[in-house]
């Protein structure tokens, strides 16, 4: 009997701590990672932009990018106060060393490349930050550099849903259909 109780206790201790878990990632489907630390929908597949470009050209694609209905995507963020690794202030930085994203160990992401990644903050007219998903380091490079693209933009988003037929005109639709034949 005692064992039982301990068993049943510790049972229920797991559940309700199991519950109240919630996943900083969040597959929403179609293509999109939502990060709820962050308050952010990634797009899952890191190279959709088939891939490298100048910061100017990565800032002009992701400006112009039109994604499961969203047109307001953007390039990662970046906290300029630290460079180097264990930069977990930027968008990049948190996925790599707090979600545990890297190119060996991409998660819900594809093609995420052994490589740099440009960030959407300007260090002066000639840089702008970057990240490399095979080290986990941050930095600024020249803007003239070919940098892979990374898609980010604020809020959790959802793939547009598909309007389903109404189920009386599908009946509707049924009892027609029998009676011509």
């Amino acid at each position: 009997m005692k064992r039982a109780t301990i068993f049943f206790i510790t049972m229920l201790f797991v559940l309700v701590f199991a519950h109240s878990a919630k996943a900083a990632l969040q597959d929403k489907g179609e293509g999109l990672i939502y990060d709820d630390d962050l308050g952010i929908t990634w797009m899952q597949y890191a190279n959709y932009a088939d891939g490298t470009m100048t910061w100017d050209e990565a800032v002009d694609w992701v400006d112009g990018l039109v994604f499961q209905g969203y047109d307001d995507w953007r390039l990662p963020d970046t906290d300029t106060s630290c460079s180097g690794k264990d930069c977990t202030g930027s968008d990049m930085g948190h996925l790599f060393y707090m979600e545990g994203i890297t190119s060996d160990s991409p998660g819900l992401f594809t093609d995420v490349k052994p490589n740099i990644y440009w960030s959407a903050i300007e260090d002066n007219l000639n840089e702008s930050w970057r990240f490399n998903f095979k080290y986990g380091t941050q930095g600024t490079s020249d803007k003239s550099q070919k940098r892979y693209v990374w898609a980010v933009r604020y809020g959790e988003s959802t793939p547009p849903v598909v309007p389903e037929p109404i189920s009386s005109i599908l009946f509707i639709t049924g009892v027609l259909y029998s009676k011509l034949n």
